[in-house]
């Protein structure tokens, strides 16, 4: 399984409310598609440095006119009508596996959207979630893994959907972040102490970071990551709220790795499973930092502006009056890897949380250079990206989620 899970994800705000041959020294050349890369070992980690394709550019892999396969429904009553879906796998057998929280289940539907069954149910016993599963994978032995949204769990269920065992974190790292292929699992702490990030009144939370053993024991450690950036306010920093453009860090089982990167700069770190720094996936970026019009342009996106009477505005608006500035835009949005190695990176779109447009992302292959921009369906929150097809959800006009498949080809044309 090569995407990630619970990642740290962009979290809205409470306002209102992502060669080549490796040798001793540098190495130049250009990717399969004519795009700058160097290549060079530095200590035993491989270091990838690579020119952003032309923005206007796409690779020739094409999606479907429409899905393949759209699951959901409006007050069916049914297993279709799906409420909070966190994440989704298909199998291999094109069964779809829905993490679908609101109802603390995972649904599953075959190939051709009929319900198959429904694994799990809210509660704290075996098998049971207490707030819903936050992620869906595969797992070694025919398995699927399932991680409590409650954190501290991981339930594993066999093809048929019987629940096996639940794994129990025997550690301080309880968020699950990713699921690994292996039979490892990726997590993280609750937020250490922050720190001061550019105005004083900007504070970045940092966890740490670790690799789990199928028991749940940690076997290696991965560093401290940023989790959100905050900004804090009132006589003692008490009221704290997510900054609109605040940085995070973003994850993804890799194949046998784990890529990390931190929003702060265009930079995927991956780790190999005893925790060593393996590979470090650069590219260059040329963003421009926030402005007060962007600060207030969002803020009219989350509803302070429009029809809203002036004086409800206007007391929005003296609330966040003193809302700083981040020194610049997050360098990404979300990073992927699908099922044949090669590494998703989503570009940054302001107003990307609202579901709007097709979102771009940088592709990568296996080791890290760069092959060009690829254009995603619009509204569609990705969950998995096989070899031939794309999992996520949508929303549809009413606002009904969807769970759906479309179809991907590769190839030119």
């Amino acid at each position: 399984m090569s995407r990630p899970t619970t990642t740290v994800r962009r979290t809205t705000t409470t306002l209102a409310l992502s060669l080549f041959t490796i040798g001793c020294g540098d190495a130049g050349g250009t990717s399969d598609d004519g795009l700058g890369v160097v290549v060079e070992d530095s200590a035993g980690v491989t270091i990838v440095s690579n020119d952003p394709p032309p923005p206007d550019s796409r690779l020739p892999w094409r999606f479907g006119a429409q899905p393949s396969l759209s699951i959901g429904s409006v007050d069916s009553g049914e297993a279709d009508e799906l409420f909070e879906v966190t994440d989704a796998t298909r199998l291999a057998d094109g069964r779809i596996v829905i993490a679908n929280s609101g109802s603390s289940e995972l649904r599953v539907f075959n190939a051709d959207g009929s319900h198959a069954g429904t694994w799990g149910r809210r509660g704290e016993g075996p098998g049971e979630f207490t707030y819903g599963p936050s992620a869906v994978a595969p797992w070694p032995g025919d398995s699927i893994a399932a991680s409590n949204r409650g954190g501290r769990e991981v339930s594993l269920f066999d093809l048929d959907g019987n629940h096996g065992r639940d794994v129990a974190l025997n550690t301080s790292l309880s968020n699950v972040v990713a699921l690994m292929p292996a039979g490892k699992i990726v997590a993280s702490s609750g937020m250490l102490e922050p720190e001061t990030r550019g105005s004083p009144n900007l504070v970045g939370y940092i966890t740490e970071w670790a690799i789990l053993d199928a028991d749940g024991a940690q076997h290696a450690s991965l560093g401290e990551f940023l989790v959100n950036e905050y900004w804090t306010r009132g006589p003692d920093g008490s009221i704290q709220t997510p900054h609109p453009f605040g940085r995070q860090t973003s994850s993804a089982a890799w194949g046998d790795l784990v890529a990390i990167g931190v929003q702060d700069s265009y930079e995927i770190k991956a780790f190999a499973a005893d925790g060593s720094l393996v590979r470090i996936v650069r590219r260059s970026d040329d963003r421009e930092d926030p402005s007060q019009e962007d600060l207030d342009a969002f803020f009219d996106r989350m509803g302070m502006g429009g029809n809203l009477p002036e004086a409800v505005r206007a007391r929005r608006r003296s609330m966040l009056k003193d809302m700083p500035l981040v020194d610049s835009y997050p360098a990404f949005e979300k990073i992927l890897a699908d099922r044949l190695g090669y590494l998703w990176v989503r570009e940054y779109r302001m107003f990307g949380m609202f579901g709007e447009g097709a979102a771009v992302w940088t592709v990568f292959d296996p080791e890290g250079r760069v092959q060009g921009l690829v254009e995603t369906p619009a509204g569609l929150e990705v969950f998995e990206i096989g070899e031939d097809y794309v999992l996520g959800s949508a929303e549809d006009d009413l606002g009904v989620e969807h769970v759906r498949v479309w179809g991907l080809s590769r190839e030119a044309g």
